[in-house]
């Protein structure tokens, strides 16, 4: 909100405030799924590390994320 009580003007003259409502909620949702997939992969790195550290006697504590290109 800005100083006038109104949603701010981030929108190019040409672009309607839903349009960009729209726009910027895409824009999060695309930052929360690459987020996700750097948060897998770092859980997926440290389980390796901790399997190959403890041996073949160790007990897996969740599954390991295979992550396809």
């Amino acid at each position: 909100m800005n100083e006038h009580g109104s949603m701010p003007n981030n929108c190019s003259k040409n672009e309607s405030p839903l349009s960009t409502l729209k726009s910027e909620s895409a824009r999060q949702r695309w930052d929360m799924f690459h987020r996700a997939i750097a948060h897998a992969k770092q859980s997926n790195t440290e389980a390796l590390l901790e399997a190959e550290s403890t041996g073949t006697k160790s007990k897996r504590t969740g599954p390991i994320l295979t992550i396809a290109r």
